[in-house]
Parts: structure tokens; C-alpha cells; sequence
């Protein structure tokens, strides 16, 4: 077994225990693409600056072009001994050009280099998460505009409060996740600098040009002080933070699904497509999808929290401390990878039962009726507030809707109640045309299913992988 690049400095071998503990090769060889093409970009600065040959330039240039096909077709070979995907790649790469490999890793630490690849996937991941909650969010619209005229009743404290649109607590989700999407492109920026030349710590001993570096690999610019680019993972904290409040969203909006699919809400039903079945009681149709939404959110904020815990309490400089970010920010991606197209499809299944939703309707949400026909009357609003809620007291008490009142007992409660009023509480739930922006009627949810379109249509669709 070859000896590790920093062995001659040790009398003995690594404990086998402590080997395997240091070793971060079974879960950063995801790096890999990003290693190759950082190490790409290394070379080339090498030569700009006159410490690397134009033959060397090529051998080695050749040579990480391979293992990045290697690693593009899953054929790379990782071994026992392979510390980590930085080591592992120079590896190879002295199997393929022999000792011109070398080279490679003049001028730059592992600090600098593990920094710079992460950054990229952060970046990229960034990118594909943003991409893969835009079909979510046509989802969320499309249905939201089948049902802009659906009275539904609002919840608040889970007591049905008023009547709003369907379409308006869909939109309400669209928007949440909207912002997520919005927030992810904020927290792209802060990974807008290259650490590569950072070395160590005190800057690479080479003169390599560092803004050249940057542009190259898709960065605005590089960063300021060597030590902060090597210890400092604010990035890779800020996108777990973006990953776990959409999972907080995700969730929220996986318990309405839940709570509308039990059969005490019957509001909804699912596709056969996107629910499962009980081992025991074969009646049972089970929304495990929302539910398995609903709790790997504890899993994003855990990993959010668990790497916070971590990095609280590190000294200035590089700490092998650091090795623990990458397991929490991998299986966030992975836990989003699997969520975002399984609640698309599942969305795609749901089925709103409008008689349901209608029949559920609690009559007393007819109050707001009495407010605003007791305000046309010169009435102040508590007086009207109280007046309403005599009458719900008064038609609980007898058996009977607000409707069914006879107008004696309304007029006994306030004089200014004439006939028109028992014919308003008659009429259905309906949604109304005008009224405030944001609010539930129809022209404010025509105006943000306009504007959610119009952002959505501007928005590319790609897929995590």
C-alpha cells in the first residue's frame, strides 16, 4: 500500500482505528467533478505564472481530463487507501503520466482546494434546488386558478374563521415557496468568491493570479483574506439554513394535505397513484407522501443545527472540525432530491371534493354578513361586532342557522335588522370580485396568479441530480 503524501513526516503507519475515523473518501467523492475542474484550472495558472512547463502543462492536463471521464461514466476505481477525493485523484493521475503528478498540488493545500470544490457544488446544487421547486410552484398556480372561485373556510387556531378562496390558500403555499427560490438566489451570492490561493492559511507561495483563477471557474471575484477562506463555512451554513426553512414550508403546507385528506375534512382524495395502503386494514388509503414530507423537514433543521454546534466553537485557521460539513450538506441535497418530484407528482393527484368542502362550511362564518350590513347602518364596528355575536349565540341556543332566525328574535337584538338582511344570510358562500389587493377576492388572485406566471415563465425547470 503506497504511503500517505504526508507519511515521511512519521516513524510509524496511521492506527488503522485513526485511518478510518480521518477518512472522507466514502462520502466527498461526490466532489470529484468539481476537484478535476478546479484542478484543471490550477494547472493553468501554474503555467500563467511560469511554475509549470508547457510538456507537464499537457501530461497533466490529459491526464485529469481522463479521470474526469472516469468519473462521468462511474468506471473511477476508488481504494482502501484513498484518504480522501483530493488524494484519490492524485493518485490516478500518477498512474496515468507517472511522476509529472506531482506537480499538480504546487502552491495550493487541501484547505484551499476542499473550500473551492465545495463552493462549486453549493453553487451548482443552488442552482438545481431553485430549478426544481419551479414545477412545484406551476403546480401550486394551475391548481390555485381552477379555484379562485371556490369558497373554502380559513382557518385560524384550526377553528374555521372566514371564507376564503381554495385558490387563495394555494397561492399562499406558491408564494412561500416562491420566496425560498428568491432567497436561494440571495444565498448563491454568498458563495460569489474563490477561496483557490488561499493555501494553508497565509496565501499560496506561489504567484499564481488570482483574479484570473476566479473567472475561470465561474466565481466574481477571489476573497480577501486567506485565513477567513479556509476556516469560514457560512456558505455551506447558509444554504443548509435555505434547505431547512423550505422544508419547513414543505411541511406546512404537507399538514394542510393531510388534515383536508382525513375523513373528518374529506376535502380532498388522492390518486391510488400517490397513496399507499395499510399491512393490516385493508380500507386504509394513506397520504405517506405529505407525511414523509412532514418529517424529514426535523431532518434539514437537525442537519442545520448539528453543523451550527460544530462550527461555534472552532479556533481561527483550518480545523479538521470542517470534515463534518459535508454529511449534513449532501443528505440535505439528497433528502430534497427526493421530496420536490415525489410532492410534484402527488400534487398532479390530488383531487379537491367541492360538494365536501361546501357542505363543511360552518354557517355561523355568515357573521361577517352582519358586520358589514350593520356598518352600512351607521353602526360602530364593536357594537356591530357584539350585535353578530348575539345572533350566533341566539341561533346556537335554538337549533338553528343564522338564516332561520325569525326576524322578531334579529330585531330584538338590534332594531336597525330589517328583512334584506335575512335574505343576504340566504344566499350562498360566495367569493367576491372586488376588494383589498392580497385579499381573497377574485381580481387580487387573478392579479397574483398573473404575476406568479409571469416570474414563473422567466424561471428555468432543472432537475436535482
Amino acid at each position: 500500500m503506497k504511503p500517505k503524501v504526508w507519511q515521511e513526516r512519521f516513524s510509524v503507519e496511521l492506527d488503522p482505528y485513526i485511518e478510518a475515523l480521518n477518512r472522507s473518501i466514502t462520502f466527498d467523492h461526490r466532489l470529484g467533478p468539481y476537484d478535476v475542474q478546479v484542478s484543471l484550472v490550477w494547472v493553468k495558472a501554474l503555467h500563467r505564472c511560469g511554475s509549470l512547463d508547457d510538456d507537464d502543462l499537457a501530461a497533466i492536463t490529459k491526464g485529469l481530463q481522463s479521470i474526469g471521464q472516469e468519473l462521468s461514466e462511474a468506471s473511477f476505481e476508488f481504494r482502501e487507501q484513498d484518504e480522501d477525493i483530493h488524494m484519490a485523484i492524485e493518485r490516478r493521475l500518477e498512474e496515468l503520466i507517472g511522476a509529472a503528478a506531482g506537480r499538480l498540488h504546487t502552491g495550493r493545500s487541501r484547505n484551499d482546494q476542499v473550500a473551492t470544490d465545495l463552493s462549486l457544488y453549493a453553487r451548482d446544487q443552488n442552482d438545481k434546488l431553485a430549478g426544481a421547486l419551479i414545477p412545484v410552484i406551476q403546480q401550486l398556480v394551475a391548481m390555485a386558478e381552477e379555484h379562485i372561485e371556490t369558497a373554502f373556510p380559513g382557518h385560524t387556531h384550526l377553528q374555521q374563521a372566514e371564507v376564503i378562496s381554495l385558490g387563495q390558500i394555494l397561492l399562499a403555499h406558491a408564494w412561500r415557496l416562491k420566496g425560498d427560490v428568491d432567497f436561494l438566489t440571495h444565498v448563491k451570492s454568498t458563495t460569489s468568491a474563490c477561496p483557490l490561493g488561499a493555501g494553508a492559511l497565509g496565501g499560496s507561495p506561489v504567484a499564481v493570479d488570482r483574479e484570473w483563477i476566479s473567472l475561470e471557474l465561474g466565481f466574481a471575484g477571489p476573497t480577501e483574506t486567506s485565513v477567513e477562506s479556509v476556516e469560514s463555512r457560512d456558505f455551506v451554513l447558509d444554504l443548509l439554513y435555505a434547505m431547512a426553512r423550505l422544508g419547513l414550508h414543505l411541511s406546512n403546507l404537507a399538514e394542510d394535505f393531510i388534515i383536508w385528506n382525513s375523513q373528518e375534512f374529506g376535502f380532498l382524495t388522492l390518486d391510488d397513484s400517490v397513496a399507499t395502503g395499510s399491512s393490516l386494514l385493508a380500507h386504509k388509503k394513506n397520504p405517506d407522501v405529505f407525511e414523509l414530507i412532514r418529517g424529514k423537514c426535523g431532518r434539514l433543521v437537525g442537519h442545520l443545527t448539528g453543523f451550527m454546534t460544530t462550527m461555534k466553537g472552532l479556533p481561527s485557521g483550518y480545523n479538521k472540525d470542517l470534515q463534518e460539513d459535508k454529511e449534513p450538506f449532501f443528505d440535505a441535497v439528497d433528502t430534497l432530491r427526493l421530496v420536490l418530484p415525489a410532492l410534484e407528482a402527488t400534487l398532479k393527484g390530488v383531487s379537491f371534493t367541492l360538494e365536501k368542502i361546501a357542505e363543511k362550511l360552518f354557517p355561523a362564518l355568515k357573521t361577517e354578513r352582519i358586520v358589514r350590513y350593520l356598518l352600512t347602518k351607521g353602526i360602530p364596528f364593536r357594537e356591530a361586532y357584539a350585535v353578530a355575536g348575539k345572533l350566533v349565540r341566539e341561533s346556537e341556543s335554538r337549533g338553528m342557522a343564522l338564516h332561520e332566525l325569525p326576524l322578531e328574535v334579529m330585531q330584538s337584538v338590534s332594531e336597525v335588522i330589517e328583512a334584506d338582511l335575512k335574505e343576504e344570510l340566504m344566499e350562498g358562500w360566495q367569493i367576491p370580485k372586488e376588494g383589498v389587493p392580497g385579499g381573497s377576492n377574485k381580481r387580487s388572485l387573478s392579479r397574483q396568479i398573473s404575476i406568479l406566471q409571469e416570474w414563473l415563465r422567466n424561471k428555468p425547470v432543472a432537475g436535482l441530480q
